[in-house]
């Protein structure tokens, strides 16, 4: 990532106040057994590298441990992960390819953290030469619906199948969880991944106290599903900060994003189907609660509005933005009430709304209320766990 020499400093000095690891020769060796006293038949967890495919359940016991190659959790498989664990991506382990976790459908991941005891993924390099990311992040793949044609799909990242009927489908349990440096490329050059992928989530999955940081592509985007999620910190992504498409309906409730200066695209860049405006299920989330510092970039906003999203934003505090919000595509979901702003308190230098539809003046319909006394996050949620806490918040 490209950064001042203060931003630099800063880095360092946020990453010096949390516990991690250099390298395979300061890491816990913690061997986890199976029901029957020995080594998982798959050999996954090998001292302090978990690798390959998680074909049965695995406990992994609070330590420090590699993560090596593409690990994934396969369908009637738990990974439960214990508070206080660290996974870091080597550099050599970087220089020999992806490296990354994926839960597929029918598995589930349990990482429980705890405000003095996070779970984080992170990479020895902290991405020190910038560009792509150092790490493929976290993908779970569920099978909830999605909009598209047949209700399910193969997931960018991975090529896994996600989707389904089951809105109440379960994938586990994140919480306190911070991942760190992801957005490496893929082989191909096509695309990055993303710090957090939710493919076709359902709402029987908990996600709670999450944080992406300094990912090379989007923090959290949801593809489709049902799935909630509360406490989400976004900061310093060189993509999105918030992305959802494929008829996404969930609630985001209490988001602080901080992106940093002519760095990133859109905290929030939404739609519900390219090329299918009105593609069924359409995307409609519930976002409560946010507060977002802008990179103050020409040319971007806060919200990037596209391909028939719908979107009920309450309580949303922005600032250091030349333009708030570009409106793309269509305008029947401003016109039913389906994509609407209440109780905003916006700031910035030149524009409110970029109507790239049909160029009227939609603010009234759009912007149902503001309100200079606007909250935004509870930022006491991201208190001692975070990186965004660690630099000082807003």
């Amino acid at each position: 990532m490209k950064m001042t020499i203060f931003k630099s400093m800063l880095v360092l000095s946020i990453m010096a106040g949390f516990t991690s690891c250099s390298g395979d020769d300061d890491l816990d060796p913690v061997i986890t057994t199976d029901d029957d006293g020995g080594v998982p038949d798959d050999g996954v967890l090998q001292g302090n590298v978990l690798e390959g495919d998680i074909t049965e359940d695995l406990l992994v016991e609070t330590g420090n441990y590699n993560l090596r190659g593409a690990v994934s959790v396969k369908d009637g498989a738990t990974l439960t992960i214990q508070p206080g664990t660290t996974f870091t991506v080597s550099s050599s382990d970087q220089a020999a390819g992806i490296n990354l976790l994926f839960v597929e459908q029918g598995g589930r991941i349990v990482a429980e953290g705890t405000a003095s005891q996070p779970i984080v993924f992170t990479s020895e390099n902290k991405n020190a030469e910038g560009g792509d990311g150092d790490w493929g992040g976290i993908g779970i793949h569920g099978r909830a619906t999605m909009n598209a044609p047949g209700g399910t799909s193969l997931s960018e990242a991975g090529q896994l199948p996600y989707g389904g009927n089951d809105d109440n489908d379960d994938s586990g349990s994140l919480k306190y969880v911070r991942v760190e440096y992801a957005g490496q490329a893929s082989s191909d050059g096509q695309f990055e991944f993303n710090a957090f992928s939710f493919f076709a989530v359902g709402n029987g999955t908990t996600l709670e106290n999450l944080e992406a940081f300094e990912g090379a592509d989007d923090g959290f985007e949801f593809y489709g599903g049902t799935v909630d999620a509360t406490n989400l910190s976004a900061v310093g992504m060189e993509d999105d900060s918030v992305d959802w498409d494929e008829g996404y309906r969930g609630t985001l409730d209490n988001l602080v994003i901080y992106q940093y200066d002519n760095t990133g695209d859109f905290a929030f860049e939404l739609a519900s189907r390219s090329g299918e405006n009105n593609a069924s299920p359409r995307a409609l989330v519930n976002v409560n609660n946010v507060t977002m510092r802008g990179h103050d970039r020409a040319d971007k906003a806060a919200f990037d509005l596209k391909q028939g999203t719908g979107g009920i934003f309450d309580n949303i505090v922005a600032y250091n933005y030349e333009t708030i919000i570009f409106l793309n595509d269509q305008l029947q979901e401003v016109e039913n009430g389906e994509l609407v702003f209440t109780n905003v308190d916006f700031d910035y230098s030149e524009n409110l709304i970029v109507n790239n539809v049909d160029g009227s003046d939609v603010s009234a319909t759009l912007i149902s209320s503001t309100n200079p006394d606007a909250t935004g996050a509870d930022i006491s949620e991201f208190e001692g766990w975070t990186n965004f806490d660690a630099m000082g918040g807003f």
